[in-house]
């Protein structure tokens, strides 16, 4: 029982999908230069961020996952986008609205 504390499969599961989404759709490549290419690549990144923050919200308040994963949540985030190379202006910022969303998404309640 202690152990499944630190059982993270699901978390793992989850975040390895949503890396593979965002290296498939928006590649770390084209966002590097400048023009209408770069533009429209982080127009869809933004999106993707937008996204992922939802869908992470869903996932904590279905999963009900313990300290230690929603740490995890965010922590293998930013170490699965870096090593994707994706800039660290987008990954930090990023990681950090994940822990702020992943950290309040039971806290919120219906008055």
């Amino acid at each position: 029982m202690v152990f499944s504390w630190f059982n993270t499969s699901k978390v793992d599961t989850f975040i390895d999908g949503e890396v593979a989404a965002v290296v498939k759709r928006v590649p770390p490549a084209r966002l590097e230069g400048n023009g209408a290419a770069v533009d429209k690549a982080k127009e869809q990144l933004a999106k993707w961020h937008d996204q992922t923050l939802r869908r992470a919200q869903e996932f904590v308040q279905r999963e009900k996952p313990n300290l230690y994963q929603k740490a995890r949540i965010a922590n293998r985030m930013k170490w699965a986008l870096m090593e994707a190379k994706y800039p660290k202006s987008f990954v930090d910022p990023f990681a950090y609205a994940l822990a702020t969303v992943v950290a309040g998404a039971n806290a919120q309640r219906e008055i």
